[in-house]
């Protein structure tokens, strides 16, 4: 069953319903709504585009499909929601892998390191 719901702010209480979170763009940048899902522990299925690659590990934390495979995509969706385990342990690792690669404290310390880059290179 599948429920648009439009914009909301409780995510957490949504991504804790979930079984599963997919993404199906043509383009993407690095969307944060994956981000969130894996931090939820939620397995992703998703197209692989643009920054996609770069959060979903393949066959680890999700399973990402070539864009256009609409019979792979699906087939992703069902093997995950076939096997709970699975999802399970695509969850775990995602989250994982979120809270070592994207937490707040990550990026002010690269924007830190990239500022201080930038004011030793000033002077020359």
């Amino acid at each position: 069953k599948v429920i648009f719901l439009g914009w909301r702010r409780d995510m957490p209480t949504i991504y804790a319903d979930m079984d599963l979170v997919v993404l199906s763009s043509l383009n993407e940048g690095t969307p944060v709504t994956l981000i969130e899902a894996m931090a939820s522990g939620k397995a992703v299925v998703s197209t692989a585009v643009g920054g996609v690659p770069d959060i979903v590990r393949d066959g680890q934390t999700g399973i990402l499909v070539s864009s256009g495979d609409e019979e792979g995509f699906a087939d992703a969706i069902v093997d995950l929601l076939e096997y709970a385990e699975k999802r399970k342990q695509f969850g775990e690792l995602g989250r994982e892998f979120v809270s070592a690669n994207y937490t707040k404290e990550r990026l002010c310390a690269d924007i830190s390191r990239l500022y201080d880059e930038l004011l030793s290179n000033s002077g020359r």
